[in-house]
């Protein structure tokens, strides 16, 4: 897959000298992905998506959202395909968006596809200032799964006041400090360290497993906000034996790597190749006997990975890719 890093050099090194437009980033990163996919689907999820942000256009712009649009069908990732598919509703038959409906409406159970569609609708397009159709929308349902639903969806979207102003709008339905917790958090660590005050000031007998767990991952996230990765592996390893121990052991693994701790990470955790989760995926193959060469052929990928919130980690598990 070398020959997948050396057109990227090649084309962004004849850019700068020429001054070309976005789109000829836009044709190389499509190229890449398209060979990408020969090797590994997953990861040509990354290099198509890094082509859409080039803003492509005519055939390039449908060739990019349909091979997107199929592989997060392939390896089941909903929300990327939801959004997508409303950014591109011209471009994506409603009928090739439907398994989206039906799979989310399967997870939601007894909510119909009606009233999570409508939800998504309100949620999509809420913003700081203008929110109130989504908030009366939820108080109507009075449905803690839609507030759910509608938190993951505003999360994506970064409207994190937005999930702040819902739940405070309706309290009854703050039933977990999760999204409440990570929203203040995404404002400011000040913010975040004031709302971990008011919930440990609470009652633990009166929170449920899953709450706990919840109140411990932000623990975690807040003593990696304050670079105290040791503090924070354990919060978040905490976390895990009460609930959520997939996203438990992840961030216990991100501190401990931004602690400089890789080995112990690799002897505490087993990971497994994945078809939905390209980290996971990339996590097996540094613990692996082998690792330098089983994920060398995907550095266009992670470069890209590592340059997402969250993933600061991966530079230091594959050096190189941040350069």
């Amino acid at each position: 897959m070398k020959k997948i890093q050396i057109r990227l050099i090649r084309f962004v090194l004849f850019i700068s000298l020429l001054g070309f437009s976005s789109s000829i980033f836009a044709d190389s990163y499509y190229e890449s992905g398209y060979e990408m996919e020969q090797l590994n689907t997953l990861f040509a999820i990354p290099l198509y998506e890094k082509a859409l942000t080039e803003k492509p256009s005519g055939k390039l712009q449908k060739a990019v959202v349909s091979r997107l649009f199929f592989l997060y069908k392939k390896h089941g990732k909903l929300l990327d395909a939801l959004f997508l598919g409303s950014k591109f509703p011209s471009l994506i038959p409603s009928k090739e968006r439907g398994w989206i409906w039906t799979h989310l409406a399967e997870i939601y159970k007894p909510i119909g596809v009606a009233e999570l569609s409508a939800t998504y609708v309100h949620a999509a397009k809420a913003s700081a200032d203008k929110f109130t159709e989504l908030s009366e929308h939820l108080k109507l349902a009075n449905s803690q799964k839609l507030y759910e639903f509608a938190s993951i969806i505003l999360l994506k979207r970064k409207q994190y006041k937005v999930i702040l102003s819902i739940y405070a709008g309706n309290q009854a339905m703050a039933k977990t400090p999760l999204f409440i917790g990570i929203s203040e958090f995404k404002i400011g660590a000040d913010s975040g360290k004031e709302f971990l005050k008011t919930i440990l000031g609470e009652s633990e007998s009166e929170r449920s497993d899953q709450e706990k767990s919840d109140v411990l991952y932000l623990m975690g996230v807040y003593y990696r906000q304050t670079t105290e990765y040791d503090l924070s592996a354990r919060y978040f390893r905490m976390s895990g034996s009460f609930g959520s121990k997939p996203r438990a052991d992840l961030e216990t693994t991100k501190s401990l790597v931004l602690k400089g701790n890789a080995k112990e990470m690799c002897s505490t955790f087993k990971f497994s190749p994945s078809s939905t989760d390209e980290i996971e995926t990339l996590l097996h193959f540094y613990c692996s006997p082998n690792p330098n060469n089983s994920w060398k052929p995907y550095e266009p990928s992670i470069r890209i990975l590592a340059e997402r919130e969250g993933n600061e980690f991966l530079t230091l598990l594959f050096p190189g890719t941040n350069q």
